[in-house]
Formats: structure tokens, sequence, C-alpha cells
């Protein structure tokens, strides 16, 4: 299990305040952060300790006051980062960078990290919460951007997938959308996948609800692949472990698998599309971009095509309250 790093020790890890002009703002402001976001301080601890690492091996020779000073501005940077971003997504990214020993040793990095994201995420705890979560971090652009790219390229694919696994139709698409932010790898820069993501935890409510034992099922035979299923002697067992409503049998964990795949897939085009239609976003009246747009990471070299704008333009047509959308129009050529 992820260990519970009080702020005290996080604090005390830091480096010297003396040894940065603002060094002790800096920590004040970390300070400030931490308390709102108590899952961001194990990755914190650990980033300190790989950096500290990192630095002392690189500056060898250099004055210790050198590599103190080296060290608050990795911190300085990432401060700026998370304090952009919304307060639910700070806590959201939180969650995927807490990371658990996983019962199967067979599972791939990313799922592990998603499952110990899943397994250690609060379950939602009421349908006005998901709302005002919802609607909070789609005001911001970026995330009303990853919205659009998840309602124009992976829910279509996702139900077209479905329709043709009909063992399958009692799978609730939010449980997909779960499953597909759980087995995201962890990041904790803002990236077009990362948004995407966080807008599929913000979709997945009742996924997040499930006890951890589905979800831990869900997750590994959603992260399995199709030669795994062949003589398998705990197929059956695994697939009792899924929430009954489901009513996923042993003889239809192929079709579970191959749905899993074309997901994935749909997943992928559509973080594709959210970094071209990013990379097309110009400063808004000289100054600069706004929310999470300023920090968002892109390939600016591919730009979206005009119907890729169209789209866009579609999408926010038919969300017209989604103040995000808006905002993230009016920033396009």
């Amino acid at each position: 299990m992820t260990r519970a790093v009080p702020l005290e020790s996080v604090l005390a890890s830091f480096p010297e305040p003396s040894a940065c002009p603002d060094g002790a703002e800096l920590l004040e402001r970390w300070e400030s952060l931490l308390r709102r976001v108590p899952r961001l301080r194990p990755w914190v601890d650990e980033m300190l300790g790989r950096q500290r690492s990192l630095v002392l091996a690189r500056l060898e020779s250099e004055p210790p006051l050198s590599i103190e000073r080296t060290l608050w501005q990795e911190l300085a940077r990432c401060l700026r980062e998370f304090e952009a971003l919304p307060p639910f997504a700070v806590s959201a990214i939180a969650t995927t960078l807490q990371a658990e020993e996983r019962d199967s040793p067979r599972a791939s990095p990313a799922v592990a990290a998603g499952e110990a994201a899943a397994l250690g995420a609060a379950a939602v705890s009421s349908p006005e919460r998901a709302a005002f979560e919802t609607e909070a971090l789609l005001s911001d652009p970026a995330f009303a951007l990853a919205f659009h790219c998840i309602e124009v390229r992976l829910r279509p694919r996702l139900a077209s997938a479905l329709e043709a696994a009909p063992r399958l139709s009692r799978v609730p698409v939010s449980a997909w959308f779960g499953l597909l932010h759980s087995s995201a790898p962890p990041c904790a820069l803002l990236t077009p996948e990362v948004a995407v993501s966080l807008v599929l935890r913000v979709l997945s409510e009742d996924w997040m609800a499930l006890p951890p034992e589905p979800r831990r099922s869900a997750l590994r035979l959603f992260g399995a692949h199709p030669a795994d299923l062949r003589g398998s002697a705990q197929l059956d067992r695994l697939c009792r472990s899924l929430p009954p409503a489901w009513a996923v049998l042993a003889d239809g964990a192929a079709d579970f698998v191959a749905v899993a795949g074309k997901a994935r897939l749909a997943l992928a085009e559509a973080s594709l599309l959210c970094n071209r239609i990013a990379a097309s976003v110009t400063s808004g009246r000289g100054g600069p971009r706004p929310g999470g747009l300023a920090l968002i990471e892109v390939d600016a070299a591919v730009a979206a095509a005009p119907q890729e704008l169209e789209e866009l333009a579609e999408t926010a047509r038919k969300y017209a309250e989604m103040a995000g959308l808006r905002r993230l129009l009016a920033l396009l050529p």
C-alpha cells in the first residue's frame, strides 16, 4: 500500500529556503497546496528524493547552495503547473500518481499504476458532488477540449465495439471509461492524454462507486491479452468476481478483451485529436492561453484539420452551457 507521508516529513525534505530568493514563499505555497491535496504528498516526497540524487550526481563538484537552488527551480516549476489547474484536476492527478503493490506479477506497469489509482481513489459520495466536480473541471477550456475528443472519437467507437459484442450489453459505458482512466500510465504533467484521462474519471462515477474486488477483477480482465484466456483455470473465478449486474461469463471474456483493445485504440485517437486542436489554439488578445491550455504539453508540429475544428464547433453548439467550450472556441484562429 502507498505509505501515508506526513506533511511535516515532506516539508522537512525540501531544500533550504535561504538557497532561493523566493524560498520561503515557495515553501508556504507548497504547504498550502499539500494541505488541500494530501494525496500529492507521497509523490512530492519521492520526487524530491529522486531529484536530489540526480542533482547530486550531475553537480557533484558544485557547492551545496547551488544544488539546493537547482532543486528549488524544479519545485517552482511543478508548483506553477499545479496551481494553474482547477483544484479537482490536481486531486485527480495526485490520485493517478499513487502507487500500490499489485497482486498480479504479470500486470504491465501502466495497468498496475492505473489499478492502484482506481483502488486508492475515493468513491463519489453523491450525484451532486459528481455534478459539481464535472462542472468545475469542464469550465477549463483544456478539459472541455478533452470532453469534446471523448464525445467525437472515443464514445462512438466504443458504442460500435459494444454493438458487435451483445453479450456485454449490460456493462455500462461509464465502466469502460473508468477502466480506461484507471489503466492510464501515471503522469504529473498535463498532457493531452492526462486531460482526456481526467475527464474520463469524472464521467465514470458509477465505476468509482464499485467495491474494490470487482474493480480489481475488471482491471485484470481489461488488461489481459487474448492469449491469456487460453486454458486459464482462473478465468471463471475472475468473471464471477465482476459486478453481477454486468452478467459477464467466462465464454464472454474474449469479447471483453476485444472491446478493451478497441477502447484503448479509440482513447489514443481521442488523445491525438486533443493534441492537434490544442496545438491550433492561439493566445487570447495577446495574453497567455487560459487555464490548462497554458500548461498542456503538445506536439505543435501537427495542427487540427478544418473538419476537426468544425466538429468542435458542433459540440459547442450541442453543449452550449459548457463555459470551457465557449472559451476554447474564442481562442481558435
